[in-house]
């Protein structure tokens, strides 16, 4: 059995996989769970994908101390991409294991024709990843989450509420509560579509194919006008595959 996390900002995603098949898939919220979890589990080895070192640091201390191999991924790693990026040693290894994860998705489920490949992970940050038809990492687009758009404007101006955020009616909002929604739905959408517009000018209209992930993604992807493959495990499923091309 193996252990995966995705240690987030917000959340700590778990997956134990038995060979190919995943097995169980949760999602923590605080720490304390996620320990009391993986030490109720039995498994031989672990991998971890972090972009919190501090919380990162006490479950590979729990992970070791419960005698566990722990593996962690780096941009150096063996992968079935090829990582084009000008800053490499600043890209989240999240971003990596989520492209890593869909493109082994999508050349099970899908015959890829000179398409690129979109990786949308909706959590903290909405972060938008591009694997190019040649299979190079290229970049992409980092943006406030939903929920980090809302928390800020409630925090930065006197009076602006947080509203619900399955309220979403319309593009024009007709009360302020509204009006803040369709702003951040639109604005995540937005950037959504025009990326999607850029690839498709680059292949001749061929349309990229695009998987997500990420707690807020079942939210705003019923409003999205492209095929969107979603996978709550993803980022974990990418780790999966890099912990076994480096085995």
């Amino acid at each position: 059995m193996l252990l995966t996390l995705d240690i987030g900002n917000s959340n700590i995603k778990s997956a134990l996989f038995n060979g190919n098949d995943l097995v169980e898939f949760k999602v923590h919220s605080e720490i304390d769970e996620a320990l009391q979890y993986l030490n109720s589990k039995t498994f031989s080895n672990a991998a971890i994908c972090s972009v919190n070192l501090a919380k990162e640091k006490i479950l590979s201390d729990a992970l070791l101390k419960k005698g566990s191999l722990v593996f962690k991924p780096t941009i150096h790693s063996k992968l079935n991409l090829k990582i084009k990026y000008k800053t490499p040693n600043t890209l989240g290894i999240d971003r990596v294991c989520s492209a890593v994860g869909a493109y082994e998705l999508a050349i099970k489920k899908i015959l890829l024709k000179n398409q690129y490949l979109i990786t949308i992970d909706f959590g903290t940050a909405t972060t938008l990843n591009i694997i190019s038809p040649q299979t190079d990492f290229i970049g992409g687009l980092i943006a406030p989450g939903i929920q980090t758009m809302l928390k800020s404007l409630n925090e930065k101006t006197a009076q602006l509420p947080i509203p619900d955020l399955n309220s979403y009616e319309s593009l024009i909002g007709d009360s302020t509560n509204s009006s803040i929604i369709s702003g951040v739905f639109n604005s995540t959408m937005g950037m959504i579509n025009e990326t999607v517009n850029h690839l498709k000018e680059l292949t001749n209209g061929i349309e990229p194919i695009i998987f997500a992930t990420g707690g807020n993604a079942k939210i705003i992807i019923p409003y999205l006008k492209q095929k969107i493959f979603y996978d709550e495990a993803l980022v974990l499923k990418g780790l999966k595959i890099i912990y076994e091309l480096n085995s």
